[in-house]
């Protein structure tokens, strides 16, 4: 079974490098086209030295995290996003131009331009973090309580422990019952330490987790021992009554369509008021079924920045946002960090407060 994984693995990642080196390659000599100055040399090796920067700063993260390979990851990734935006305007002009006749020199400073700017646009937007106010009836809950949802944070290259401090301000001054964090706090991109998640010492109040994909390639004993060091609540697979309400954690399973056998060995009561901790946006029919009242889920990021949102929402239907089933409902995290390339373009990153009311 390990050798199949790291077989499948080993594929992903070529797979991967070749689309990335194709996607370098056509954006690259596509401007340099449209500038009038193709130099096959010149492209070649910034085709390779564009794409293999990315790979490289993940192993010198991986082996040892420092300042260089932090500058070198956080450009690497960024460009990652920059490529990408080039080559949806490359082919929207590419589209464009078989019906108007378009200069290139001037189509190639305006497509530089407007790429340009909606980067610069995407980073900034990814800088902040925005709270966002929900209320929920949920039946048969006795008192209201507020609760504040967290979703892939990511910690790691990117964002660090600084970044969980300027979080915890910000919670404490909402100053909730709880503090629910439905997975990917760690991003795997860099090693957790049992210093990493040190900040969330301030607050409190409880804070309980349930892991996400992300928890796990970043070595998810690490992870847990991290947070169990600053006393958060693993509720992965697990239940516990909180203040007249129910919260029912469900680990990061890789294996699809098994929320209903793992909700089947935990014990709850299916008639009082209950919330589901799980990272996956997925199977909310069967959480109903199984008398969730209300499913707290992250993972889609809202698609992180445009053309994403669209293509991320196929596969996740439920996108973002609240969902509303009978008395039943579903929230989506659009997510408190980001991956990859830390820009957002469509989302937001976001702190959600869940103002929770008997219904």
């Amino acid at each position: 079974m390990e050798k199949i994984r790291i077989l499948q693995l080993s594929l992903f990642i070529s797979f991967f490098m070749l689309g990335y080196l194709i996607l370098n390659y056509f954006v690259l000599s596509a401007l340099a086209w449209l500038w009038g100055g193709f130099d096959t040399d010149l492209i070649y090796i910034l085709v390779i030295i564009a794409s293999f920067s990315f790979p490289i700063s993940m192993l010198l993260e991986q082996r040892e995290s420092h300042i260089l390979s932090r500058i070198l990851y956080a450009a690497s990734t960024t460009w990652m996003g920059i490529v990408l935006y080039f080559v949806w305007a490359l082919l929207i002009f590419g589209i464009v131009s078989l019906f108007i006749n378009v200069p290139l020199k001037e189509a190639g400073i305006l497509i530089f331009i407007v790429v340009s700017v909606i980067s610069v646009y995407s980073i900034v937007n990814a800088f902040f973090i925005h709270e966002k106010i929900i209320e929920i009836p949920l039946k048969n809950l006795k008192n209201p309580l507020t609760l504040v949802q967290i979703s892939d944070v990511h910690v790691g290259s990117i964002r660090n422990s600084g970044y969980i401090q300027k979080l915890c301000l910000k919670i404490k001054g909402i100053n909730p019952d709880a503090v629910l964090i439905t997975g990917d706090m760690a991003d795997g991109s860099s090693p957790i330490s049992q210093e990493t998640f040190k900040p969330l010492e301030a607050l409190d109040m409880p804070i309980f987790f349930v892991s996400g994909n992300h928890d796990t390639y970043a070595g998810l004993d690490n992870v847990l021992s991290a947070l169990r060091m600053v006393g958060v609540h693993i509720l992965d697979n697990k239940s516990v009554e909180f203040n007249g309400l129910q919260l029912v954690g469900i680990c990061y399973c890789m294996q699809r369509n098994m929320l209903d056998s793992l909700l089947s060995r935990i014990d709850f009561d299916r008639d009082q008021p209950s919330i589901l901790m799980h990272h996956l946006p997925l199977e909310w029919e069967v959480a109903r079924e199984q008398g969730i009242n209300l499913q707290l889920s992250g993972h889609t990021h809202k698609g992180q920045f445009y053309p994403f949102n669209v293509l991320v929402k196929l596969m996740f239907p439920y996108l973002g946002g609240l969902y509303k089933n009978g008395d039943d409902y579903i929230y989506v995290s659009p997510g408190t960090g980001t991956w990859g390339p830390p820009m957002r373009l469509g989302s937001r990153n976001e702190i959600t407060i869940l103002n929770l009311k008997p219904g």
